[in-house]
């Protein structure tokens, strides 16, 4: 049976867009999005994407990602979840997030 496979950058972030855009989960419904950056600007899409992408060294740090070497046709760094379908489903539930809805079923 193969496993995970391994994926780009801007795949990760294309999948969190689509998540925290979507209707059923969406961010602008949570009380923190209505905060303000010290710049005066509100909270928006953008600083929302620059601190995920602060994110991704924790998530390989904690073993959660890992990088799976480089695409030498992209140049750019591919990464490899490792993180097991029960403890995802058990950190959605906890967030109320319907996962199963998202993930591929052969």
């Amino acid at each position: 049976m193969k496993g995970p496979g391994t994926f780009p950058l801007d795949r990760l972030l294309a999948i969190f867009q689509c998540i925290a855009s979507s209707d059923e989960y969406s961010l602008e419904n949570d009380e923190d999005s209505q905060e303000t950056t010290g710049l005066g600007g509100d909270f928006g899409e953008n600083n929302l994407m620059s601190d995920i992408l602060l994110q991704v060294p924790s998530l390989c740090n904690a073993n959660f990602i890992t990088k799976g070497g480089s695409c030498p046709l992209e140049g750019s760094t591919r990464y490899r979840s490792t993180v097991s379908e029960d403890l995802a489903l058990k950190v959605a539930r906890s967030l109320k997030f319907p996962l199963s809805k998202y993930l591929y079923r052969r």
